[in-house]
């Protein structure tokens, strides 16, 4: 069964900034910024909400694992997204413990969530 999205709480102090985070980060991925959403919540996506931020009393703590089509966009959204504040929680490289041919990298987001982009090479 496919997965219809993922939710993150944030803090209302840190809403704000890290919408402007994912905004930036996520077109690497090709996701944009999605809009008909009430106030206090964010979408991104393609054709519909794949990944959403809401704004509340605190900041939910996850990971939250991104495919990405080819190594360069892996390499891409690590570059973009240490230089907009995340910080370095694995370069982009191959995970052999995860699987033999998966390429990845991780980062904790402003909010602390780790975040991971990866794909199989060939």
């Amino acid at each position: 069964m496919p997965i219809g999205h993922v939710l993150l709480h944030v803090a209302k102090a840190d809403f704000a900034p890290t919408v402007a985070f994912y905004t930036t980060v996520l077109k690497t991925l090709g996701l944009q910024k999605l809009p008909g959403f009430p106030e206090g919540m964010v979408g991104f996506g393609t054709a519909g909400p794949e990944f959403v931020l809401l704004s509340g009393e605190k900041t939910s703590n996850a990971h939250v694992a991104f495919q990405a089509a080819d190594t360069s966009a892996v390499d891409a959204i690590h570059s973009s997204a240490l230089a907009n504040g995340a910080k370095d929680n694995g370069a982009p490289g191959i995970r052999a413990g995860i699987h033999p041919k998966y390429y990845a990298t991780f980062f904790h987001d402003p909010v602390g969530n780790n975040i991971e982009a990866g794909t199989l090479t060939a």
